[in-house]
């Protein structure tokens, strides 16, 4: 039986959007194919295993530890993934993921070529550049520290709100699940 799904097991998908509604999102469609073509990337194709691409992952993952990791949605970021890879992989480094025992990475897939695919995501960073990532810290003094911690503040309060929720949720389950056990009257009780 599937465990109930709860309120505050979305905390991690409520940072993500928190640090997907500030990060800079500049993606120049034929620089990034330029880039593919140059590490021998088929964008049809996931980096990782070589399945059928059917997204676009973050190489280095944007979120770390619920606040920005300091890389971006920009175009020397984001490499073709199956939807499997690029969920497996998360936040991963790429390259201990590929070559870890994570479930579903590709070594774990048995995946022949991983070397070469390796060695094209090692070229594609060579052709994109160093990518730096700016520390919160740095990322606060560009934003001001008033603005960037009230922001934060308010995912701290939104979490908070979450657990109340939450065991607010369990109190009512528990009322409705002794509703559906005990009938309120006779009249209810099927004959």
């Amino acid at each position: 039986m599937a465990s109930r799904p709860t309120i505050t097991g979305r905390a991690t998908s409520l940072a993500h959007a928190f640090v997907h509604a500030i990060i800079p999102r500049e993606v120049d469609a034929a620089a990034q194919a330029s880039l593919y073509r140059a590490a021998g990337i088929n964008e049809r194709e996931c980096v990782y295993c070589g399945a059928l691409a059917t997204d676009l992952d973050h190489l280095r993952g944007l979120v770390k530890a619920g606040r920005p990791s300091g890389h971006f949605h920009t175009t020397n970021n984001l490499v073709p993934s199956c939807g499997p890879c690029n969920q497996s992989k998360g936040a991963a480094d790429w390259k201990q993921w590929m070559l870890g025992q994570a479930r579903g990475s590709p070594i774990r897939k048995g995946i022949a070529d991983i070397h070469e695919r390796i060695e094209r995501l090692e070229a594609f960073e060579r052709q994109a550049g160093k990518v730096d990532a700016t520390s919160n810290e740095a990322l606060r003094d560009i934003v001001g520290p008033e603005l960037w911690d009230r922001y934060w503040q308010r995912l701290d309060e939104l979490k908070a709100l979450m657990v109340a929720a939450q065991r607010e949720a369990i109190q009512i389950e528990q009322i409705l699940s002794g509703a559906q056990r005990e009938p309120a009257s006779m009249e209810d009780v099927p004959q």
